[in-house]
């Protein structure tokens, strides 16, 4: 239902449904006053997001508690902090032309037909640029997910989370955390050189071999320049401090990304969620485990707790493997909270867009005739 919709809300762009202007200088809070606000008007209701009543009011210029609750109700559409302050970000996503958010919808569609077909085993659905973890039981994936969370993903520009589909083996309660070369090399190594007690402080120590139960050496300068030569390896240890957080949900893929707790639960109340090297850390470990484990009744919530808190590293397969699915898409239909929208962070849409316009101007180009055709 959605689509055709946005098809006729398209259709109206510069006809009958007015263009924004240019932003306020300043933020608007209501009780302000700034010109431009009648379209604002305008353009919420034809979102939905906007009652046909608080269209007649006696001064357009006002931001008033009924436009502001309008822009509340568009933000969370958005992904964004609901709050009703009308600033630069909501303006523009506001200002985004219709015919753009009909193209959004089309290429999330088109990116849904990428995925097999996933039955009616349980999985996980990761939308990277909603900042969204889902969790669907044993139902079709055209019902509702069990449950979702919120996720933090890879850096825009720079550690993107990649798009997969691959299938959870294991999962690790209170892991080492052995740091990726690229970020020793770029962040880590410099700091340590600068200050040795950086090791200590965050819980970290230099690993000769392989597995959990490799020699701890001494910070020296010699192991130090092997450890920038590759022959050693950084970790940290299980812990408050583990990057980690108290368990990671393991399954194997050439990006070496997985899914992972974190010892700084704050980020999660930020709307743009972006933070990561390009692993993806969850909001509630314990109930993904909870649920990852459903079918091993020897993990009851007493037991998932404790090994959550305990010592050492305990690895648990999983009697099932699992599916997970890595996946991008800035607009959705979300059970209980209707048709959302996401700011495409790593631009993939731009991209697609772009691919599919080229390939078609290509089919719809004739053929020259072949030179050795009759």
């Amino acid at each position: 239902s959605e689509l055709p919709r946005f098809r006729a809300l398209a259709a109206r762009e510069g006809r009958d449904l007015p263009a924004l202007g240019a932003p306020p200088r300043k933020s608007l809070r209501p009780g302000d006053r700034a010109a431009g606000l009648a379209e604002v008007r305008e353009r919420l209701s034809a979102w939905g997001d906007l009652g046909n009543a608080a269209l007649a009011v006696p001064d357009a210029n006002l931001y008033d508690e009924a436009l502001a609750a309008g822009v509340r109700a568009f933000q969370a559409r958005m992904g964004y902090e609901a709050d009703g302050v009308l600033g630069r970000s909501t303006w523009a996503a506001l200002a985004t032309p219709f015919p753009w958010r009909l193209r959004q919808i089309e290429l999330a569609l088109e990116r849904l037909r990428w995925l097999p077909h996933l039955g009616e085993r349980p999985f996980l659905a990761v939308n990277i640029p909603m900042f969204r973890l889902f969790a669907w039981g044993s139902v079709p994936a055209s019902g509702a997910p069990e449950f979702s969370m919120g996720v933090i993903v890879g850096r825009a520009l720079k550690t993107g989370t990649p798009v997969f589909v691959e299938e959870m083996e294991y999962v690790i309660f209170q892991p080492y955390w052995n740091v990726p070369r690229s970020i020793l090399q770029k962040e880590l190594l410099p700091l340590i050189r600068k200050d040795p007690s950086y090791l200590a402080r965050e819980e970290m120590e230099i690993v000769q071999g392989p597995g959990d139960d490799g020699r701890v050496l001494e910070a020296t300068d010699e192991a130090l320049d092997r450890l920038a030569r590759g022959e050693l390896r950084l970790r940290q240890r299980p812990g408050r401090k583990n990057a980690l957080g108290p368990v990671k949900f393991m399954f194997p893929n050439d990006d070496n990304v997985y899914l992972h707790g974190t010892p700084a639960p704050a980020l999660f109340g930020r709307a743009r969620r972006d933070f990561s090297h390009g692993c993806v850390r969850v909001e509630d470990p314990f109930r993904l485990a909870r649920f990852v484990l459903r079918d091993q009744p020897e993990w009851t919530d007493d037991a998932i707790g404790a090994a959550m808190q305990g010592q050492p590293s305990k690895r648990v397969s999983l009697t099932r493997p699992l599916r997970v699915v890595m996946y991008y898409v800035t607009a959705a239909v979300i059970p209980g909270e209707g048709l959302r929208f996401a700011d495409d962070i790593y631009n993939h849409d731009r991209k697609l867009d772009a691919a599919l316009r080229a390939r078609h101007a290509r089919e719809m180009t004739p053929r020259a005739p072949s030179p050795t055709a009759r």
